[in-house]
């Protein structure tokens, strides 16, 4: 990854966890946290993984609460970005931070025999 790629990346990334968080309003992506934005060589495509922890939410309606915020998320960050052209965004679900988060629940359960 070049050096403009992960400055790119990086800035999409603070932009859509801040957009997500304020500006956002549908309940489907409440509690979404964006955890990596990897941007393509071509600047064309930015793959976002995304995580949540809130147990009450399907993967399905986040994922399509993400996928309807699609347009409404790449104009604000065209507006934000000094970018020819803002990248096309792909959201993938991320697991790790929910696995994690029931292995440390596992942890907190166990009980030390003696």
């Amino acid at each position: 990854m070049t050096r403009r790629q992960e400055k790119v990346s990086s800035l999409i990334l603070r932009e859509l966890s801040d957009l997500l968080m304020r500006k956002v309003q549908d309940p489907r992506v409440q509690g979404v946290h964006i955890v990596n934005v990897d941007v393509s060589p071509d600047f064309h495509l930015a793959r976002v993984l995304y995580s949540y922890l809130n147990d009450k939410l399907a993967a399905e309606d986040v994922q399509k609460g993400l996928d309807s915020a699609k347009p409404f998320l790449r104009r604000e960050l065209n507006k934000v970005l000094q970018l020819r052209l803002v990248p096309e965004l792909a959201f993938t679900f991320d697991p790790s931070i929910k696995h994690g988060d029931k292995i440390l629940e596992l942890l907190r359960n166990l009980t030390p025999s003696e």
